[in-house]
């Protein structure tokens, strides 16, 4: 069983890790194309978040969790859980600035939409590098 959920969480944390960089790249894609391209950005950004990443998050967040009692506790182990927990929690702030975002989009709002985009994308960067590391941590713990 524990290597089952070690293997469920290492999927979950793929699936996660690929949805941040395919969001990247269709950001990267549609982001300043013009008012059409943003309100499509949006509605794509906000489905893939709620099908795609947070049930991603939630796995990673339940295997993880689960996976406590027979961990080895090590620095390692420990940057790990850190690292892991600065990319959830930055990553749920992510999404709720992906919604606000949204929100902007679609009232016209190119204000607001700009501040939450510019936010988004640092706080998208702390979640990027955070996953990294607890991943190489991980890789490196075994």
């Amino acid at each position: 069983m524990p290597f089952l959920v070690s293997a469920l969480h290492i999927a979950f944390a793929g699936v996660w890790l690929g949805c941040v960089l395919t969001e990247a790249a269709f950001e990267r894609a549609l982001l300043g194309q013009g008012r059409a391209a943003e309100l499509i950005l949006v509605k794509l950004h906000k489905r893939v978040d709620l099908f795609v990443e947070l049930p991603a998050i939630a796995g990673v967040s339940i295997t993880g969790l689960s996976m406590l009692d027979a961990a080895r506790w090590s620095a390692a182990v420990i940057a790990m859980m850190v690292l892991g927990t600065l990319a959830i929690v930055a990553n749920l702030y992510c999404v709720y600035l992906v919604f606000r975002r949204a929100a902007a989009a679609e009232a016209g709002e190119s204000a607001s939409f700009q501040r939450y985009d510019r936010l988004q994308h640092r706080i998208g960067g702390v979640v990027l590098v955070a996953i990294l590391g607890a991943l190489a941590l991980g890789l490196m713990a075994r």
